[in-house]
Formats: C-alpha cells, structure tokens, sequence
C-alpha cells in the first residue's frame, strides 16, 4: 500500500534475513529504501507475532491447531450457511498487504457462493471514479517523463514523505529549470524543494481550480484547439465558471488574487504537470475536487503530451491479469455494504443478518471512520476471524486468529496502480519460524475442508504462470521476471492519451458537471458545527497504523497554529499540554503541539494511532462518504478543543 513498491536486495546467513536494502540496479529504487521498508526485518521477526492459530476461550486467546482452527471456521461456515443463506457470510479485506496471490481470499469468496461483500473505499476511491468520468481510465505518465517538464504542480500530495523514490526526479528536474509548485493546507517537508506553496483552506481546492479556469477562459488563456477537438461539455461549463464570482471563490479557497495571478502564469509555462494526492479527495465532494483539477489540465492543454500530465493513478495491470480463467462456472451475486459506512450498514443489514465475518490485510478497530460505532458492529457479529501478523485492536475482536505469513516467507508478485509500471517476482527468502501460513494456503485448505470440489487447488509458481498468461501476451516474460525480480511493462505508452483517443462513451475528455460543481459550493457556503477542521496525515515512519504497533506515546500529538492566540489565551493553553479534541462522534485525548506549519482554523495530526496510544483518531470522522465512488472523508472532521480540569486527566 505505497507509490514506490520498492525493489530490495536482502542478505541472509544461516537461514535468517540479517540486512534489507534498497536494490541499486533498480531504476526507480536506486539503492534505498525508507524507514518503512527499513522496519521489514524488525516486524517479521517481532517476538509479537502470532505464532500459533488462536482461539477466545471466555474471552482469552489460547493457541490452537490449524486442523482445530480450520475444521472450527468449516464448521461454522457450513452451520451458518444451512441455517441462513451463503449472505450471512462477510469478507472485509484492504490494502495492508500487497501481493497478486493474497487475493485468492476473493476467489474462495466467489466459489462459497452469493456472500455479502464491502465496496468502496478507504483511499482513492472519490479520486478514482473522477478520473474514469473525465479520461475513461485511470493512467499516469512514467516517472522519467518528469524531465520534459518546466512546472510541476504537486496538488495535495507529499512525496517527501510518502513517495520518497519521486524526489530525486523532483530535485533533478528542479536542477534543470523547472520551477515546482506545492498546494496544500500544511507546510509539509516537500514545502523545502517548492519554489512556490499555495496554502489553500482545506477543501479549497475547486474553489481555486474554478477561479483559475475562470481567469484562463476570461484571458483566453485555454489551449481553444484541444477543446474544440477533444473534449465534451466545455460551453455549459463556461457559462457556470462566468457566473461565479472571484470573491467568492477566493473566499472558499482560502488564496487572494495575487497567489491567483502567479499560479495562472506558472500553470501557463508550459509543458506542466500535475502530480494530485489523495487527502484533497477525502470530503463530501471529493470527485468533484478531482475533476476540477483535470478540467484546468484539459483546458491548459497539457493532456497527451511530454512533460504534461494529470497524475493521480496508473492502472496498468489490474484488467490482465487472468481472474476470468480460474473463475467459478457460475457467477456470484454478492450482497454490498459501503466499506465506510459499516457502523451503520452492518448492524442495519437483515435478511440474513451477517452471522460471520473475515477480515484480512487491514486494521479497521481503528482505520474505519466513525470507529466507536464501526468496532461495536464488529462485535456483534457472531462469529469473527482475522488473518494478521499481530494481535492488532481488531484482532482482539475476533474468534478465530489466523497468523499469516509475511512477504519474505512466501513466493509472489507484487505491483502498484499508484505511480510506476513495475512488477516484482516476489521470491520467498526464508521459512516462516513461527506456525504461520500463507493466504494461498489458508485458503486452499479451508475449500478441502467444506468440500468445494472445484475449488482450483495449485503451488504458487502454479497460479502466478496462471494469473499472468495475459501479462505474458501483452509483451512481459515471467521467466525474465523471476531471474531479474522485476519487469516493465513495454506495452504502456510512456505519454498517456497522446493519441487523444479517450475511454469515456464520447471517446471525448469530459468536463465536470455544473451540477456537481454547483453542490461542491453549496457545500462549502453552509454553516459548519465546531470551529476547527482536523485534517488526518500519513505517518513519514508508519503505513497507517502498521508500523505504530510499537510506539510508546501515550497519545497522539494534534498541531495548532501558533496564531491561534485568542483561543490559546482564552483556554490558558501550554505547549505539550494534554487536551480534549470533541465533536458529535466521541473524543479523543491529544497532546497540542503549537505550530507554524499550519494556518488558523486547522489542527492536524498523524493517522494510524492504537487504542494503547490514547484511541483512534477515527472516533471524531463521519461515515458519510463522497459524492462519487463511496470514498470515506476523513478530512470533512469538525472538532472543538476542550481544557481538561483536574479530574479530566
């Protein structure tokens, strides 16, 4: 769950991994790896891992074997399915985990029969679904094209941190006259390598992208070619840009016309590429955040060309890969809950209720919104198994616990849609020292038990030949992909859309609606409840709460801006001070940091913090989700700041 998926060079001597690094061949590793990657060898050999399967027992966990923990799951599974229906059943999994074979957890799901499925998404998903209404599909330029650029706009994204392997294309550009533009509420660490930051109110980003397309469209400044002949819906665009005032929009952005003035002229200087991350998605009207910024990339002509670019995604391989050969005869109708509105959804859903659930490659006790309500619907659940490496806060929920075995003791083949178009021959380096087992072979297993005859029963190397026979026509060899570890994929054009053939039904770029646009200002213009907005950040040494397993912290640290004098002299607040952080969901404890990273009226603080570290900060996010692709919005958190007294603390 990364943009870089790091290629790595591992040393082992007697059997055990003893060094991890950065392999130096590798064109977008280059030799290193973060503190993320760093921590690999650290977690698989933490003496926390499970060990054993393991079963509650009057609220404790005691070790078991995997034939009681398999014939206990095969047992359940089939009372329930008698008595209630093949729905009663849920699998809830995410992307804590990577790895092509870790998703034949799906395919056994699909044999089982029509089960109750989670869509939507905790990520990208708002972000996702606007792309596909503009382009048809979700495609980014290679990294290397970066060099053709002379402005990189990095639109709500922190590669600094979050996608270190772009920075050194990013400083080199830089060295070579390029000029980098950074858009974000926060300074973050990118703001060191920018020319320019932008520091918009957080959900400001329309408001900005329409003023700017109304200052391009009043100075004539848009690419009148591109448009006539590539895209569909400008006219009734214009006529809604031309209706909305400057005030207005500058207003909701949080800019002023001079930050306008020079980001048009930098927008202008042309070729320029845009880079978006995924924070400015996660709000009410995410999509249309999105599509705002693909419509000022339509209308400044930077699409399909060199050194241009929309980047949000890059789905290279995810249709090749070979699901449909291996598919069951008949096809599943799965029942769906929207993955951030499980506090509601599950506790809601009858006819069957759900009596199982199985929860893999994700933690949602504390990365679900609405949490508090989310780990209480979980617990009503009859009967829960988790597959994890620890004994995570959602662990601690379950019946049965599976361990799992990590990426170093198992065979497979990782990619990435996010950023660049390498897959990886995951070779497995090492047996696994505890009783832990793969999710092929869980899974594989557990069909035997029940009795799913057609289940596909093959070794790894067996199903990754299988799964990217497609792969193999579009022009990659698996054998070079073993003996190298990596593959590129030659068939993807390094430009996207140069040849202005768009998957949209128009075979046109198509514009974001007026409507949509007119709900995102409608939005944005009600009054809100509680004062500060709390923006929810990724961790520089943390994959969500991953790597937090072993943080001593008491409670998280939420930052403030050190110009929130009134508040802070009001309250009598002292820096390093524990405070309350309220709103209508629950509470949380934090300790305040006084910063001059963010701006008035905002808070912010790292995601990913356990229940032992002082309660996820999910217990203060709705469960609500986007105008388009049912994308959980974090960052649409209202809090208030409360002094503890005495007796609070």
């Amino acid at each position: 769950d990364c943009f870089d998926v790091c290629s790595m060079r591992a040393e082992i001597i007697d059997g055990k991994v003893t060094k991890l690094e950065g392999n130096k061949e590798h064109p977008i590793t280059q030799g290193f790896i973060c503190e993320k990657g760093r921590k690999h060898i650290e977690r698989m050999y933490s003496p926390l891992r499970i060990k054993k399967p393991l079963k509650k027992v009057k609220g404790e966990f005691i070790e078991i074997s995997w034939d009681e923990a398999l014939d206990t799951i095969a047992d359940k599974l089939k009372d329930y399915i008698d008595q209630y229906g093949t729905l009663s059943i849920a699998q809830y999994n995410d992307g804590g985990a990577g790895g092509l074979l870790k998703n034949i957890e799906n395919l056994f799901f699909d044999y089982l029969g029509n089960v109750t499925l989670f869509k939507g998404s905790l990520c990208w998903g708002a972000g996702i679904a606007a792309q596909k209404s503009d382009f048809g599909d979700i495609k980014g330029h290679l990294p290397e094209d970066i060099y053709n650029t002379k402005t990189i706009i990095i639109w709500g994204r922190n590669p600094a941190e979050t996608n270190i392997h772009l920075m050194p294309y990013l400083k080199k550009s830089r060295e070579q006259g390029a000029r980098i533009v950074l858009i974000d509420p926060i300074k973050t660490a990118t703001a060191s390598i920018s020319d320019c930051h932008i520091q918009l109110k957080p959900g400001g980003d329309a408001a900005f992208a329409l003023a700017v397309a109304k200052s391009m469209i009043e100075n004539k400044l848009y690419d009148k070619g591109f448009i006539e002949d590539n895209t569909k819906g400008f006219e009734e665009l214009k006529a809604y840009i031309d209706s909305l005032s400057y005030e207005e929009l500058l207003k909701i952005s949080g800019a002023d016309q001079a930050m306008l003035i020079s980001f048009v002229e930098l927008l202008m200087h042309k070729p320029t590429t845009i880079y978006i991350g995924y924070g400015l998605q996660r709000y009410s009207s995410g999509g249309a955040t999105v599509r705002a910024i693909d419509m000022l990339g339509a209308l400044a002509g930077i699409i399909g060309n060199p050194g241009g670019g929309i980047n949000y995604a890059n789905k290279v391989y995810g249709e090749t890969i070979n699901w449909g050969s291996v598919a069951p005869s008949k096809t599943p109708h799965h029942r769906y809950i929207v993955k951030p509105r499980l506090a509601t959804e599950l506790a809601e859903l009858d006819h069957p209720k759900v009596k199982a659930i199985f929860i893999s490659r994700s933690n949602p006790a504390v990365q679900l919104p609405n949490s508090i309500a989310a780990v209480d619907a979980i617990k009503k659940v009859e009967f829960k198994v988790v597959l994890d490496y620890f004994m995570t806060d959602t662990a601690r929920l379950a019946d049965i616990i599976l361990p799992v075995t990590y990426f170093m003791e198992e065979t497979d083949i990782v990619y990435s849609s996010m950023w660049n178009n390498y897959m990886f021959y995951n070779e497995k380096l090492v047996d696994c020292q505890y009783d832990a087992k793969s999710e092929l072979e869980i899974y594989s297993l557990l069909a035997e038990k029940i009795g799913m005859v057609d289940f596909p029963q093959m070794n790894s190397e067996q199903w990754i030949y299988k799964l990217l026979e497609n792969v193999s026509e579009a022009g990659m060899d698996i054998d070079i992909l073993k003996k190298n570890s990596y593959a590129y994929a030659e068939h993807v054009s390094p430009i996207p859309w140069s040849d202005f053939k768009f998957s949209t039904p128009s075979g046109k770029f198509e514009f974001v609606s007026t409507e949509e646009l007119e709900q995102y200002i409608e939005e944005q213009n009600n009054s809100k409840q509680y004062h500060f907005k709390l923006l929810t950040v990724h961790a520089r040494e943390s994959l969500h709460s991953q790597h937090l397993m072993n943080s001593v912290q008491d409670h998280p640290i939420v930052h403030i801006s050190r110009e929130e004098i009134e508040l802070i002299a009001m309250l009598n607040l002292k820096n390093g001070e524990l405070v309350k952080l309220e709103n209508q969901y629950g509470s949380l404890l934090a300790e305040i940091n006084f910063s001059d990273k963010v701006q008035k009226g905002v808070l912010y603080m790292i995601e990913g913090w356990w229940l032992k570290n002082g309660g996820s900060v999910n217990s203060l996010t709705s469960s609500e989700v986007s105008d388009i692709g049912n994308q959980a919005i974090y960052n649409e958190c209202r809090v208030k700041i409360v002094k503890l007294g005495v007796y609070d603390e």
